[in-house]
């Protein structure tokens, strides 16, 4: 049996293989979106994309000086098409004696690659082309090619060969670009440009520019054609181009990658998602719900593609921060500039920490690599402390829209939303070790910036902060915004906790932040029994979004009847066009009141208005309104509610206890089941099943030495280091507490 005639077995074996996808991780569309924004956003942690735009982001690199910043870049070389050609021409989409109308767009999410389909029914051809960041050579995108035959085929018809072009978009006004090897195939080198920023974020922390090498493993300034035989059933191509600061480190995964063969460098690439989706995290979800599932899979997959790859051919560099975009996005003002908020902390890492401890460490490591600036930051506006950036980018100063001054000036929110993320991964995480290293230098910072921040009254015993914005972005400096104070008095005790266990002596500092804490003005109107806004708010005021409501669900502040009159009030008063996590977070906090009912109707709210149909692509705002595309905040909002809210699951400390609760669940709309693979508690891995009238979770424990027990009503059980458990419908709520 010769060569040729066992390479296309293998090619057919490992076609049959890709065709196996499951419908739920499978988006198809004979159409494009109208708004080619919503093509998907593809990325693996260190370069992103989306799907036929005009640009490539690489992590961290960023040009323009302060609010002046944004991604910088790079023309989108790997945005190559294909046609198929013979000695009189090329075939074109408007022939209609050659093609078909319905090019086939498909998605595929549990493979991590993008790929389009088309016949040339007169010739007897389908071609397929594909392209994906690779999830293992991370410094490479990779575009490839397959040209097949039909059977039926005339030989003397068949196309000679097929023509490649490139479609980069214009020029980039961010980088200077110098070609210094052009490329030249009988020599076996490669095409190589160096690209320089142009514009300095901030000299302080940033003093030279950023230096990239892009490496092609094909130069593309002129079309290339590619021989196709006419015996020859199939032929296939690749284009890799490869990305990173050192000219050698592109080069390695370069070469290393064209080592491999055409299937084999691609299934290296699908092996690394498998292992995410089948080790890391993935969603199941039973019942007439096929759209929400692959709604879910779309948001888990776009989440995870703009974080770093774990298992990679060479080290990665460090992550330099989760934007509400995506890695694959970042040039425009509404991509938010490819900048870092609250969003991270607040909206994305509680889902994060579910696909892996480490995902999670890189996202919260790039706050801790930014502490220096964030002191900075503090001692510029003459406060003492970390004041964390609203908007931070490469250097981790303030990057914030030069348009809009007051939104950096007083969402100081932040710096205690930071906080709070470092003791919500504790009460998860259990490390102690990690406590102590990363999280208590920030959580000290921050508490000495909001001490200097706060104005307290000695004679009355206390303190407010002023001219303040809370997250309702529509209400400017106004005075003790309640989520702000709420969240401000969360950081400083954890500050005084975390001190006292990682041994640092200092009584007089840790009295100093608990008496701010004490006192600190929580606004509560007692005849209306709910939260004002803020002071001066007036009951039925339109706000933006999601703010006062957040004192349930995440911060675990207020459950009282004072809670669920804040759901009521704040629900009518949210403006229509608010952001996606906005509803999540109203069904996520009614579903842990005595009014659940009413979650369903926000849970649907805050998806089906803002989910695109042909890729699952997330939308800031309602169809009908401008706003962001690929929003990853509002993904991370929808995955919480379905966790943290249908599951009726939380994590939380008390003194150095983490507790790991189960209040019961429930389900959306038309689900039967849910499963979930994994949720993460201590050195535990989970899997997890809820249905209408139980839940099931078998963990196993990793290492030995520590306990959980079980506390259900007034029943103590002390449980195994592998253990499972049941909680059935009507049951009291369920805690697991590790033991230290």
């Amino acid at each position: 049996m010769n060569v040729l005639f066992l390479g296309k077995i293998q090619y057919a074996l490992y076609r049959l293989v890709l065709a196996e996808t499951p419908e739920a991780y499978l988006l198809q569309t004979h159409t494009l979106p109208s708004d080619l924004n919503f093509m998907p956003t593809l990325g693996n942690g260190h370069l992103g994309y989306t799907v036929f735009g005009d640009a490539i982001f690489m992590n961290g690199v960023y040009n323009g000086a302060g609010g002046n910043s944004k991604r910088a870049r790079i023309p989108n070389w790997l945005n190559i098409s294909a046609v198929v050609c013979d000695r009189f021409g090329c075939a074109t989409d408007d022939d209609e004696l050659s093609t078909t109308n319905d090019t086939l767009y498909e998605m595929d999410l549990r493979d991590g690659y993008f790929r389009y389909r088309k016949d040339y029914k007169k010739l007897g051809i389908t071609l397929e082309q594909r392209s994906y960041p690779h999830k293992y050579f991370n410094r490479a995108l990779v575009y490839e090619v397959v040209a097949s035959r039909h059977a039926t085929t005339a030989r003397s018809n068949a196309p000679q060969f097929l023509k490649l072009s490139q479609h980069p978009g214009i020029a980039s006004d961010a980088f200077e670009f110098v070609v210094l090897n052009n490329g030249s195939n009988a020599k076996g080198d490669y095409r190589v440009i160096r690209g320089r920023t142009q514009v300095l974020e901030f000299e302080r922390f940033q003093p030279q520019p950023h230096e990239i090498y892009i490496l092609f493993s094909q130069s593309l300034e002129e079309p290339l054609q590619i021989e196709w035989p006419t015996w020859q059933m199939e032929i296939t191509h690749r284009i890799i181009i490869c990305i990173d600061r050192e000219q050698s480190v592109a080069l390695k995964d370069l070469q290393d990658a064209l080592e491999l063969n055409f299937q084999d460098l691609h299934q290296k690439h699908i092996k690394r998602w498998h292992d995410f989706w089948d080790n890391d995290f993935s969603i199941r979800i039973a019942g007439n719900s096929l759209e929400l599932w692959q709604i879910a899979n779309a948001g888990i997959f776009y989440l995870a593609s703009s974080l770093p790859s774990l298992t990679t051919n060479q080290k990665n560099e460090p992550f330099d921060g989760l934007s509400p975009t995506g890695l694959g996005r970042g040039n425009l003002e509404a991509d938010y500039q490819g900048h870092s908020f609250w969003d991270t902390e607040i909206w994305m890492l509680p889902v994060v920490t579910q696909f892996g401890y480490d995902y999670a460490k890189e996202v919260l490591e790039y706050r801790s690599r930014k502490l220096e600036a964030a002191k900075y930051n503090a001692y510029a506006k003459g406060y003492k402390g970390a004041r964390y950036p609203w908007e931070s980018a490469y250097t981790g100063t303030e990057v914030t829209n030069p348009c809009c001054p007051e939104v950096a000036q007083q969402e100081i929110h932040i710096s205690a939303d930071i906080s709070f993320a470092l003791q919500k991964f504790f009460a998860q995480s259990a490390d102690f070790d990690w406590t102590c290293d990363k999280a208590w230098p920030i959580a000290a910072e921050v508490a000495e910036f909001l001490v200097s921040r706060a104005a307290c009254e000695e004679l009355k015993q206390v303190c407010h902060f002023l001219n303040v914005m809370g997250p309702d972005e529509d209400h400017a400096n106004v005075d003790d915004n309640v989520y702000t104070n709420a969240m401000a008095k969360i950081a400083l005790e954890f500050a005084v906790w975390a001190g006292g266990m990682c041994g640092n002596a200092s009584t007089e500092l840790f009295e100093k932040w608990q008496q701010v804490s004490n006192r600190l003005l929580i606004l509560r109107d007692v005849d209306l029994d709910y939260h004002p806004q803020h002071e001066g708010y007036k009951l039925n005021t339109e706000v933006k979004q999601a703010d006062t409501i957040l004192l349930g669900y995440p911060l675990r502040f207020d459950k009282s009847s004072t809670h669920l009159n804040d759901l009521k009030y704040y629900a009518n008063a949210t403006r229509e066009s608010g952001p996606a996590m906005t509803w999540s977070m109203f069904a996520a906090n009614y579903l842990r009141t005595s009014e659940d009912w009413r979650a369903d109707e926000y849970f649907e709210r805050g998806y089906k208005s803002y989910v695109r149909p042909e890729f699952k692509v997330w939308s800031e705002t309602p169809i009908g309104y401008e706003g962001s595309a690929n929003f990853l905040t509002g993904i991370g909002g929808f995955l919480q509610a379905l966790i943290f809210g249908y599951g009726g699951l939380d994590f939380y400390r008390s003194g150095n206890q983490t507790t790991m609760e189960n209040s019961g669940v429930l389900m959306p709309p038309n689900v039967e089941e849910v499963e979930i693979n994994y949720i993460r508690y201590g050195d535990s891995k989970c899997r997890w099943i809820y249905k209408s009238h139980s839940s099931f979770m078998d963990c196993g424990y990793r290492k030995s030495g520590k306990k959980f027990e079980m506390l259900q009503g007034n029943k103590r059980t002390l449980l195994a280091t592998n253990f499972n458990v049941t909680h059935r419908k009507g049951d009291p709520p369920i805690y697991i507490n590790l033991m230290n």
